[in-house]
């Protein structure tokens, strides 16, 4: 069941928080709850199946997952679309969640948390590249679903921040990529092939979305 925000119409508006800097909301109907950035879906939820995916590029994430991980870092989290389905896969796994913004972890929690999952989830307030320098273990997939409101953010085409992943991945790194140029597309795929591995590019039917996969050398 995909997600289209042009079929699946809001019945009940469930969260709006407005500043001078973004619009933020959660909204629903009978099948499908939603977070919306700015008037963009960052994530959507299948009701009767929260671990469902709904949106092309995670699916096309979905695609490219590993057949199993026991320790996993995600690094933005959103509405928790990925993580839900990754907790549902395999249920051995446990999950750390990473996002700097406390509304959207606030939200999460109220809205998109599933039962029984904070027993395997951790979620930290933190920015991505500290949080992997403090950190001392290692994981078996790390997927990076980073944005800022114009993009990708400056840290996704920083070596420290490659460097970093690269000390903490024991497996297969996956990253969701907006590239607003070829040279952004070309930086990180520069970057994941000479810390991480040989990268391999996906693109998504009919978005923007470029996936890059990479396991480690």
């Amino acid at each position: 069941m995909d997600f289209n925000l042009q079929t699946y119409q809001a019945e009940q508006l469930l969260h709006l928080g407005v500043s001078p800097s973004r619009r933020i909301c959660v909204q629903q109907n009978s099948a499908h709850r939603w977070l919306e950035i700015d008037g963009v879906v960052q994530s959507a939820m299948v009701r009767a199946a929260p671990q469902q995916l709904c949106l092309p590029h995670q699916q096309a994430i979905a695609n490219l997952l590993p057949a199993r991980a026991e320790r996993i870092l995600e690094l933005g989290l959103g509405g928790g679309d990925i993580g839900r389905h990754l907790l549902g896969r395999w249920p051995e796994a446990s999950l750390d969640s990473v996002d700097l913004d406390a509304e959207v972890i606030s939200l999460y929690r109220d809205f998109f948390m599933t039962t029984g999952s904070a027993e395997r989830q951790c979620l930290h307030q933190a920015d991505a590249l500290a949080f992997l320098l403090e950190q001392s273990g290692d994981y078996d997939l790390i997927l990076v679903d980073l944005f800022s409101q114009d993009g990708n953010p400056p840290l996704l085409f920083s070596p420290h921040f490659y460097q970093a992943l690269a000390s903490r991945l024991r497996g297969e790194l996956i990253i969701n990529l907006l590239p607003r140029t070829g040279r952004e597309r070309d930086q990180v795929l520069l970057l994941v092939e000479r810390w991480i591995g040989q990268p391999q590019l996906r693109g998504v039917p009919g978005c923007i979305n470029q996936i890059v996969h990479a396991r480690q050398a």
